[in-house]
């Protein structure tokens, strides 16, 4: 009787090589998710469609600053009555707004839209790392025109001035409050844009939506000041989402309220509205985090 043999095989491990390198950490899968967000709202490595809203208003933030420093160097000092800390985050509020409104819904909708969410969550990313990264990709942006531009101007207005260690000795208040005033509107517009971007998974809904409130909410305030007739009627300035961050601002460089403005007329002070921004920070987060962390695959 003859003898059945087994059959035979090789197992060849060419699949995948081991990965023999070091074990980066939370950090290194935050910092990952981090810098793809920040390419993709930029639309770095992407086509030119991409990049025509973000990098068209970086360059409308930075243009005043660019031709106001061309204007001092050509008529010095006589130009700083021209333009001010203060007008500049004037101008660039609705920037921020608008960018804030289209980066937020770029870092969020497509991730759940396209069904990335799944491949993300393989990998040891737990939902408050997405949520730490999807954050710190919005703020940095966003710090671009909040912030960046301000700083230029000031060191444009330190190095054009007659003495610049003078200037810079002068002035040096003035660089906190840039940093001050361009951290929180960088916070504030960051955390609500997420939040409202966490609501839905269509790009389109979540900038208009949140537009519309911010605009809306505005509108709403001042038609209630000013033609209703009631006791309090002067807490409807803390209904303007849109108004918040300039009256801050306003105040932090002393600039003081236009008058017969709903600001000037309400009579509360920055810290009033630096307050009331945080409580819409809070509500933003705390919604943005329940959001997140319900997030399935």
């Amino acid at each position: 009787m003859s003898e059945v043999s087994a059959p035979g095989g090789t197992i060849y491990d060419r699949g995948y090589r081991h990965y023999e390198g070091p074990r980066e950490g939370q950090g290194r899968r935050v910092r990952a998710i981090a810098l793809a967000g920040v390419r993709r709202v930029l639309g770095l490595k992407r086509n030119w469609k991409t990049k025509v809203v973000p990098w068209g208003l970086l360059v409308l933030a930075f243009g005043p600053v660019l031709a106001f420093i061309g204007v001092r160097v050509l008529f010095a000092e006589a130009a700083d009555e021209f333009f001010t800390y203060a007008q500049y985050l004037r101008i660039v509020a609705g920037l921020l707004l608008l960018f804030a409104a289209t980066a937020g819904p770029e870092l969020l909708c497509p991730d759940r839209r396209q069904n990335v969410l799944a491949l993300i969550f393989t990998r040891p990313v737990t939902r408050s790392d997405y949520l730490l990264a999807k954050l710190a990709a919005l703020l940095a942006v966003v710090a671009l025109i909040a912030i960046v531009p301000l700083v230029v101007l000031f060191l444009g207005n330190t190095l054009t001035a007659d003495s610049a260690a003078t200037y810079l000795r002068q002035n040096l208040d003035d660089l906190g409050k840039i940093l001050i005033a361009g951290s929180v509107l960088t916070v504030f517009y960051s955390i609500v844009a997420l939040a409202a971007a966490s609501l839905t998974d269509r790009r389109a809904v979540a900038t208009a939506g949140l537009l519309g409130v911010f605009l809306g909410s505005s509108a709403l305030a001042n038609i209630l000041f000013f033609t209703a007739q009631f006791d309090g009627r002067r807490w409807v300035a803390f209904l303007s989402l849109s108004g918040l961050p300039g009256r801050f601002v306003d105040w932090l460089f002393g600039a003081g309220f236009d008058q017969g403005t709903l600001a000037d007329q309400a009579g509360f002070t920055g810290p009033g509205y630096l307050v009331a921004m945080a409580v819409v920070v809070a509500v933003a987060a705390a919604l943005l985090t329940w959001r997140v962390l319900r997030l399935r695959p």
